[in-house]
């Protein structure tokens, strides 16, 4: 033991924590007043993840599905200026087509880069927090030795390269195209981080600190440009996303795959749906997708998700109905990997519940806790009735949207109920839900109530104090509210795999306008994200909360849905050069869940 003044500080715990000892008290002679410089702590360098002699197999390889997807020709496109081959339907001229009305920036590296070690002076760690988030209480907890943690992203936010190697317009490159007009960070995805190109590196840094998990999605509108069955499949994708899969074993790290993250090709966009889910030919159309990459990439892929917030049709479209072709694509599309590849991977869509997660203002009071469960109902429940417990959709949806509230038939519901292993969501933020002044019924009597049709009311704020620190964007802290919610989830859809928070990060206040070194030494970021990973330790341990894993947003800055003003990152991006540099909060993430992990 060290004595510090009066306190005493224990050097084999904060090693245990990788991080530095704190410096010795400053000295000063009594009798001549002569001050003495302590020397600094020596330097602390971030761990990187063994290479494996050995990768895990989920199921066959390729040479052994590829029939399983039917007859799929695969071809390539070049970006022609005049392109000849106009008879053809899917050729060069069918594809500049697809682009006819857009307005695209060109990458400035258009070949992928080979990855370089991480020099050593980008691994030092910062200096430690006077502090150790959750010291004493979880000290003694560890994660399931099968916890999947790590950071994540998604094609259509970092890749980039938007019209390169055969890539298709999405149906959100035309509903949000070149970012808001006057939004501040405003600005397409057309470069973005450019991970197309530079995910080498990208996944070379993670593994150089540590990081076990690396969460990406495939982009849908690559692999299949013109979307529709029977089109061509592109190769160039077949072979980006086959490299990047081998590229996260080589380094160590799991790939845990989602297959829709927000980039449904064009051809299925419609004016009454977030991602063109109520299109007539989705549900096909989606199966075909997943058949073709199931069948490549399955023999090394254990963790699948097949959409990101489908919920989000609802919050954004008032679109209830669409969840019908989301439910039945997900349920085939695991029914063709159960049944027909034989794999051994696990399955699951990702929740979000997009204004946050809706908790009684008043625990106590059972109009509070009804409307708390009516504002879930209509946010998750819609989806999660059906395909976690196998029942019909609850009652509170059907009996407000009538005709426009999915409905499933007994045999729809034992086909769907049970095509989930896990239970994935995204939470960024917590809200409190009472009821409304005027009175539910009131407003369910008029559809143009601005609380129609979950006619509750939410607020941030509880006995005068707001939920918690607001961030740039919607996230507030939420931890003294996260094992309520894991609680909850965990008791209402218990799955055989537990709870995989899928997303969960924050964007510091202001920092776009932050200078490199002031991004990267904020603490923001890990004073959000170090609490969550300590709630779920006493989770785990406390309330018998059953985890599969959980995964911050996101591994680096991105484009966020028009906008780069909104930092999720724990890494900075030079949009200019493109450079990455690590931010302080992936230091104190990684330590604090390998202490908790036995790394």
């Amino acid at each position: 033991m060290v004595v510090n003044g009066p306190k005493l500080v224990c050097l084999t715990s904060l090693m245990t924590l990788g991080v530095a000892a704190p410096n010795p008290a400053p000295t000063a002679n009594a009798s001549t007043g002569i001050f003495s410089w302590p020397a600094y702590p020596e330097l602390q360098y971030a761990t990187a993840l063994p290479r494996l002699n050995s990768t895990a197999t989920y199921a066959r390889p390729y040479s052994d599905l590829s029939s399983l997807a039917g007859s799929q020709q695969t071809t390539t496109w070049a970006n022609i200026a005049t392109p000849t081959d106009t008879g053809e339907k899917f050729g060069n001229a069918a594809w500049s087509s697809l682009w006819a009305t857009f307005s695209v920036d060109a990458p400035p590296i258009t070949t992928t880069v080979s990855p370089t070690p991480v020099p050593s002076s980008e691994l030092v760690k910062p200096t430690p927090l006077p502090f150790v988030v959750g010291k004493g209480e979880t000290d003694d907890y560890q994660f399931p030795s099968d916890f999947q943690w790590g950071f994540t992203g998604s094609a259509v936010q970092v890749e980039g390269a938007v019209k390169s190697e055969g890539r298709g317009p999405t149906v959100l490159d035309r509903m949000i195209g070149r970012g808001p007009a006057g939004v501040p960070g405003a600005g397409p995805p057309d470069v973005s981080a450019l991970n197309y190109y530079l995910y080498k590196q990208d996944i070379a840094r993670l593994a150089a600190i540590g990081v076990k998990s690396y969460g990406l999605s495939i982009s849908w509108s690559r692999i299949l440009p013109f979307g529709v069955a029977g089109s061509p499949v592109n190769q160039e994708a077949i072979d980006h996303y086959d490299d990047l899969i081998n590229t996260v074993l080589e380094f160590g790290m799991t790939p845990i795959v989602t297959l829709n993250h927000l980039d449904t090709p064009l051809y299925f966009m419609t004016s009454t749906s977030w991602q063109g889910y109520d299109h007539p030919e989705f549900v096909d159309g989606f199966v075909n997708y997943a058949k073709i990459v199931l069948t490549h990439y399955a023999d090394r892929v254990g963790t699948w998700v097949t959409f990101n917030e489908p919920t989000n049709d609802a919050a954004i479209f008032k679109n209830w109905a669409s969840s019908y072709n989301v439910l039945m694509a997900h349920a085939k599309t695991v029914h063709f990997y159960r049944d027909e590849i034989k794999g051994t991977g696990k399955w699951s869509f990702k929740l979000s519940v997009a204004s946050g997660f809706p908790l009684p203002l008043d625990p106590g009071n059972p109009d509070d806790v009804a409307s708390s469960q009516r504002s879930l109902d209509f946010s998750i429940g819609y989806l999660t009735n059906p395909i976690y417990l196998g029942t019909q959709i609850p009652s509170s949806v059907l009996e407000t949207l009538g005709d426009k509230a999915p409905r499933y038939t007994d045999e729809e519901l034992q086909y769907a109920g049970g095509t989930v292993d896990y239970l994935g969501v995204d939470i960024y933020a917590a809200i409190y839900a009472t009821t409304l002044t005027d009175g539910t019924e009131t407003c369910l009597s008029n559809s143009s109530h601005p609380a129609y049709p979950s006619c509750t009311n939410t607020t941030t704020i509880r006995a005068g104090w707001q939920i918690g620190a607001e961030s740039n964007a919607a996230p507030f802290t939420f931890y003294q509210h996260a094992r309520t919610m894991f609680k909850y989830l965990d008791t209402t859809y218990p799955t055989e795999e537990g709870i995989f928070l899928a997303e969960f990060g924050w964007p510091g206040f202001e920092e776009a306008a932050m200078s490199t070194e002031q991004a990267r030494a904020d603490m923001t970021s890990t004073l959000f994200s170090q609490p969550i990973y300590n709630e779920i330790l006493k989770s785990i341990h406390e309330d018998e909360v059953k985890f599969k894993g959980a995964l911050g947003w996101a591994y680096l800055d991105n484009w966020e849905f028009g906008s780069y003003a909104a930092r999720y990152g724990v890494q900075t991006v030079n949009n200019v050069t493109l450079e990455r540099s690590y931010k302080r909060s992936i230091f104190d993430i990684v330590d604090f869940v390998s202490s908790h992990t036995g790394n």
